[in-house]
């Protein structure tokens, strides 16, 4: 998570000359911002929502205080104008905002705004944004294959692949598609793959890449009805038990997507992501609907 957030704040200080590929990063373009990066589901817990900070590109994280001490999270109902305050939790390896009383029920079709204050560098900062939850009506409605055996193929000897059927919800066009194997080892992984010859050491170097994988689809009509989101083999690395969740993803979700990895352009500019977020702030907070189905993929 970390390395997801530095990777998101050093996107946001690359900005170069007009036309110009080279990046020359000062002093005076550093500017402290809060991070936001959190995410809500209807009729679930407000939970790990992530506030942090940005730092000088030359600045030793080890040694500086990612969270300020003086931050204060709430959210509030955009139409009943209810603001909750989330509380601060602590595990041994990661820190984060959730909400701990029985009053706050995100529900579809609503919109919530997330307020957040913080002093960083000396400046007192405050940041916010609004997502409205997709509506309801987003489910998996089936999935062609319970199992398959790897790159299986029919009897025309064209390639097979797991495709899961969804119904949309209305108003929303981008869905995303994850997929994460339940069991993930040096034991159960595809070696004789059809991409490539692989042996542990390419595993561990690059097991992020092996084991976790996403698609999306985008532009679906706004009215309710059927869609579909194909798993091809080249995100499938190991046998056994595969979870897809898809989701139903809101407006926020969708333009970060979209453009957190395309801030270059052709003519060697550099511009931020799309990121929703008023005042003092960086990062993404968005909402959406998630439903999951489970395959399995056999030698």
């Amino acid at each position: 998570m970390i390395n997801r957030i530095v990777m998101l704040l050093i996107i946001a200080l690359l900005i170069a000359s007009c036309g110009n590929p080279s990046i020359k990063i000062e002093d005076d373009q550093y500017k402290p911002k809060i991070v936001i990066n959190g995410y809500i589901f209807p009729h679930k817990p407000v939970d790990k929502i992530f506030i942090t900070r940005n730092f000088p590109v030359d600045q030793n994280i080890d040694n500086y205080q990612i969270i300020p001490p003086d931050t204060r999270v709430s959210i509030t109902d955009v139409e009943s104008g209810d603001m909750y305050p989330l509380s601060f939790y602590v595990t041994n390896d990661s820190a984060w905002f959730r909400y701990v009383g029985s009053g706050l029920d995100i529900d579809y079709g609503k919109s919530y705004r997330l307020d957040v204050t913080a002093t960083i560098d000396g400046k007192a900062l405050q940041a916010s944004s609004v997502t409205t939850v997709p509506q309801q009506g987003f489910e998996i409605t089936s999935i062609n294959f319970d199992s398959l055996p790897y790159y299986a193929k029919d009897a025309s000897d064209n390639i097979i692949t797991f495709n899961a059927e969804f119904e949309r919800s209305p108003g929303t066009t981008f869905y995303l598609a994850t997929l994460q194997p339940v069991d993930s080892s040096y034991q159960n992984f595809i070696y004789d793959n059809a991409f490539g010859d692989l042996d542990s050491s390419d595993v561990r170097e690059n097991y992020k890449d092996f084991t976790y994988n996403y698609t999306w689809i985008q532009d679906t009509p706004l009215t309710p009805g059927q869609s579909n989101v194909d798993f091809f083999w080249f995100f499938i690395w190991y046998y056994g038990k595969y979870q897809a969740v898809i989701y139903a993803a809101d407006e926020n979700y969708r333009y970060f997507m979209q453009t957190y990895s395309e801030v270059r352009e052709m003519d060697g500019n550099y511009h931020e992501p799309i990121m929703n977020i008023e005042g003092d702030g960086i990062g993404i907070f968005a909402s959406m609907i998630a439903d999951t189905v489970e395959f399995f993929v056999t030698p």
